[in-house]
């Protein structure tokens, strides 16, 4: 029974190309071909399917073997490329082996084509055979990251629920001021990554208070001198907490310092200016005016006028005064976009926003679809390269979360392909990868608009599908 072969053949003689399907035939192949003569036509047949063997005589008219080797490895490095040429010399054979060609043989000794593809196409069935099973490890232990990830943060939000519920008076405040928190610092340009231990430490900020006697914490009256003296351990408290926990640690610097004042009259430490962490001093900030815009059973809400002129009378004394003023123009942003959803129906992010996931691996994809339905997303998914173009060109989602290793085409190919096309070029890209591609010009070139390295951080992940949208709703905003 003859073996089905998609052949692509780089090659200006429709007769020799002819004799090359006739050899595969003998050998026992059914090719599937087709005959391509400039670069052009074939990035537009890499495009158009999947290949299993590309075959090229050296010395096309337009497009020698070299030119056709380049563009073959910059899409699909993993497809064998042979050089079939009466004309090429064992030198630039050589060159072109270590170029990353097969093989090559002369047209005069055709017969040994069957037996040279047979190679290759084993040799590729064991390479991803292998590559396969590596990457199952690879997911498996993701997943068992990812899972314990999310336990993580379950727990962490359980333990800042349980802080308000603690202290009625000052019940959702956490979750205000963490919102509010890495706001300000993705405006002050802190990266996603310090912002997810950022998030971390402002749900937590307040943690210390543990340990804290009902009776000190829930007094309804001034505390005395020893009462207080016992209520400013809680920064410590949280230390001692929080930093043998090696997740928690980087998250330490605003339940430990949050207290602490730019002028250095805070405590627990009494640290001045820059060294106090920027984390405690963006938190400094907002943890006041959360305090001031809300309402306490001894006093009403302060109006946002007050609330502004107080912050400004602690710059330089209690609070940062660069952050102060990061944090005003963050208000002013924020009131104009108040302003533009309320008079543009949709203009939101994430109001009618659809991310599209596209994993081989079904627990990821569980998982992720999981995550971003939470967050208000209208999920789809795809298993694979093709299913991954097809669901594109039926939804046109607002976003991709791309991951690489996948059959053929993989996430690089998708990307290029989705990329090249005026119709889909816009839709943001970023890819999920189990390495890192900071260094790999192949990722580079196809135009991804962002990159993260699993296991993924949920949060971190958030922040990156966030900025990715607004840039892309900036960009599309007249001006």
């Amino acid at each position: 029974m003859s073996k089905l072969l998609r052949v692509l053949i780089v090659e200006d003689s429709a007769d020799d190309a002819e004799l090359l399907v006739h050899e595969l035939r003998r050998g026992g192949y059914e090719p599937i071909w087709k005959r391509v003569e400039t670069a052009a036509e074939m990035k537009a047949a890499l495009d158009s399917q999947i290949w299993d063997l590309v075959v090229s005589d050296h010395s096309v008219f337009q497009f020698d073997s070299r030119a056709a080797l380049s563009l073959l490895k910059a899409s699909h490095p993993d497809i064998p490329f042979i050089i079939v040429s009466g004309t090429i010399g064992d030198e630039r054979a050589v060159d072109a082996m270590k170029a990353g060609a097969s093989d090559y043989l002369v047209k005069g000794r055709l017969a040994r084509l069957a037996p040279i593809v047979q190679r290759e196409i084993d040799d590729l069935h064991e390479r991803r055979t292998r590559r396969s099973a590596e990457q199952a490890i690879r997911e498996h232990e993701q997943q068992a990251a990812l899972e314990l990830a999310f336990a993580y943060e379950a727990t962490i939000e359980g333990w800042a629920r349980a802080l308000d519920l603690r202290d009625k008076e000052t019940e959702g405040h956490s979750r205000r001021v963490t919102d509010l928190t890495v706001r300000l610092a993705r405006a002050m340009r802190v990266s996603d990554a310090d912002c997810v231990h950022i998030r971390r430490g402002a749900l937590l900020h307040d943690i210390g208070k543990m340990g804290i006697p009902d009776s000190i914490l829930l007094k309804p009256s001034r505390l005395n001198a020893e009462e207080w003296e016992i209520m400013s351990r809680h920064p410590q408290y949280a230390s001692e907490l929080l930093a043998p926990i090696a997740y928690l640690r980087p998250a330490l610097d605003i339940p430990y310092c949050h207290h602490e004042k730019w002028d250095g009259s805070g405590y627990p430490r009494g640290l001045r200016g820059e060294d106090v962490p920027l984390a405690a001093r963006i938190f400094a900030v907002v943890d006041i005016w959360d305090a001031l815009r809300s309402d306490r059973p001894y006093r009403p809400a302060w109006s946002e006028q007050q609330a502004r002129e107080h912050l400004a009378s602690l710059a330089g004394t209690h609070l940062d005064p660069r952050v102060v003023d990061e944090f005003f123009r963050m208000l002013l942003s924020l009131e104009a976009a108040q302003e533009e959803r309320e008079g543009s129906a949709g203009a939101g992010v994430r109001a009618g926003s659809s991310i599209l996931v596209v994993d081989d691996y079904l627990p990821n994809v569980k998982l992720l679809k999981r995550w971003l339905t939470e967050d208000g997303y209208d999920v789809l998914t795809a298993d694979s390269g093709e299913s991954a173009l097809a669901e594109v060109a039926r939804r046109h989602p607002s976003l991709i979360l791309l991951d690489v290793e996948m059959p053929e085409p993989d996430g690089l190919a998708v990307c290029q392909r989705l990329k090249q096309h005026p119709e889909t070029a816009r839709i943001p890209i970023i890819f999920l990868s189990g390495v890192d591609l900071s260094g790999n010009e192949r990722a580079k070139r196809v135009g991804a608009d962002d990159y993260l390295m699993k296991p993924i951080d949920a949060f971190e992940l958030r922040f990156h599908i966030r900025r990715v949208l607004e840039e892309r709703i900036h960009a599309s905003t007249p001006s």
